[in-house]
């Protein structure tokens, strides 16, 4: 797509027409979004030690609203939160991030994300033929799985070719990797005695084989200080990975031609967006203060583009996805946090 072509695009999207049609969905999918967004601030969706996360609860809510996705005078807004606002969320995701994280934590971190990301969206796209899915649903898990949870899945479902199911299985994938990174999240800390790992092992291995930043987060907690920033310090550099990785998407899905039945994703321009951003909060010109916003409008943003997802998911197909799916996703998890241990321990032996 040209600039030129671009810039109409963008005009097209933001007229004050258009948004007054597009108004009232928005409307509704900031509202599930804010509960959501609210009750996660207020520690309403924490029980113990176990904590729900908004994206689920969102997609819960939405789902429950799903007969209203027939509505004409929601229609346009549903399509505007699930796919623009999507991507504003997307590209302001690069305020999180810094360059200089891409060496805080000497090598071992780099690498490990390096091929974290890399191998598991490839295998994705192989083992996914093996249970009898599309390449296309395999890279939508592998990304998710690879890089960062529901962010990841709702950036590559911006790439990927659409179809009948997209819906179903991007909300699949949302609800099925932030499941699975909770699960692993409460058993991976316990592997220590058994992996034989340093304390700065255990933070990579958590950072670089655990989903979502949230779940990481959560685990070097339990392992205390030093586990918990190395943890981070590893999982920011699987999401400073996101805009190569859904680049490289987009190449691959661009290659391999279309499907039928499947329309040509747009090009990826948010993901610049991304880039930019990060390149200023690379150059310390956004405040702290500025920073913590824009994370929290990020957040909000892809919350509600995940609500806009759950009112136009099914749960009936959702439940009719079958038992493939959930296997490729088990398979995927494992696939990655075997894949961190085995580089860990190669590592070592070279002295990294």
């Amino acid at each position: 797509m040209r600039s030129s072509a671009v810039a109409v695009e963008i005009v097209r999207l933001w007229a004050p027409d258009n948004l007054r049609r597009v108004a009232p969905g928005v409307a509704l999918c900031a509202v599930i979004a804010a509960i959501a967004f609210v009750a996660d601030k207020q520690n309403f969706l924490r029980f113990g030690a176990v904590w729900i996360p908004p994206l689920i609860l969102t997609l819960v809510i939405g789902m429950a609203l799903q007969p209203l996705s027939d509505r004409a005078v929601l229609k346009p807004g549903l399509e505007f939160s699930g796919r623009t606002l999507l991507r504003v969320g997307v590209a302001l995701y690069g305020a999180r991030l810094t360059f200089g994280q891409l060496v805080d934590g000497g090598a071992l971190p780099v690498l490990i994300a390096l091929a974290a990301v890399s191998c598991t969206i490839v295998f994705g796209a192989w083992a996914a033929r093996l249970f009898g899915l599309s390449r296309d649903f395999g890279l939508l898990t592998g990304c998710a799985t690879g890089v960062c949870g529901a962010a990841a899945a709702m950036a590559a479902s911006a790439v990927l070719p659409k179809h009948a199911n997209s819906d179903r299985d991007l909300a699949f994938t949302v609800m099925g990797v932030n499941f699975l990174s909770t699960v692993v999240m409460v058993i991976y800390p316990t592997l220590q005695p058994v992996l034989g790992y340093s304390l700065h092992e255990m933070g990579v291995f958590l950072g670089g084989a655990i989903h979502d930043v949230a779940q990481v987060a959560g685990a070097g907690q339990t392992m205390g200080p030093q586990v918990l920033t190395e943890a981070i310090i590893t999982k920011l550099l699987r999401v400073a990975f996101l805009l190569p990785a859904i680049a490289g998407i987009a190449w691959w899905v661009a290659r391999g031609g279309e499907t039928a039945g499947e329309s040509r994703p747009s090009p990826p321009v948010f993901l610049f967006g991304f880039l930019a951003l990060a390149a200023l909060n690379s150059a310390g010109v956004v405040p702290p203060g500025v920073k913590a916003a824009v994370a929290d409008i990020s957040s909000f943003l892809i919350i509600t583009a995940i609500a806009a997802l759950g009112i136009k998911t099914s749960l009936l197909a959702l439940a009719r996805i079958g038992v493939a799916p959930v296997m490729l996703l088990i398979t995927q998890t494992a696939f990655i946090g075997l894949l961190v241990v085995g580089l860990i321990y190669a590592l070592r032996t070279v002295g990294l």
